[in-house]
């Protein structure tokens, strides 16, 4: 079933050719992510305008990133490593690490589904990045478009 979806994913039939396999499990792990982040943003209260701007702009970053366009994978990066660093120092606040840590603030100040959230977004995301970076994906950010 997966896989049957996996096959009509557009980069499985781009007009320049396949892209290495692994590029496209990164691309499609980065996506993963950006769903997570949505709803996380949600569950987290943010305004929905706020959400949508977000959907939409790391999702035509990642669309680009898709097509091979060095400078997207570039600025995607560093929003990945932004986003990963704010959310490590949001979730070591919340277990009370970056903060004082006396026992009337030793309770953890999220909520458990989203500590579960933000961990799975940090890995995807990370996951997802460091395959766009893999030697055989390489060859697709140097093609002739």
């Amino acid at each position: 079933m997966l896989q049957g979806a996996f096959d009509k994913f557009y980069l499985n039939n781009h007009p320049d050719g396949k892209p290495p396999e692994i590029f496209v499990k990164g691309i499609l792990l980065l996506y993963l992510g950006l769903l997570i982040q949505t709803l996380n943003n949600y569950l987290d209260g943010f305004n929905f305008s706020a959400i949508l701007f977000i959907f939409v702009a790391v999702g035509f970053l990642i669309f680009v990133t898709g097509e091979g366009k060095k400078w997207a994978r570039i600025i995607l990066s560093v929003l990945i490593l932004l986003n990963v660093f704010f959310l490590g120092s949001s979730l070591l606040y919340s277990f009370g690490i970056l903060h004082d840590a006396s026992s009337a603030k030793r309770n953890i100040e999220m909520p458990v589904y989203l500590i579960i959230l933000t961990i799975a977004e940090i890995i995807f995301e990370l996951w997802g990045w460091a395959l766009m970076f893999t030697k055989q994906a390489d060859w697709w950010f140097e093609r002739k478009t």
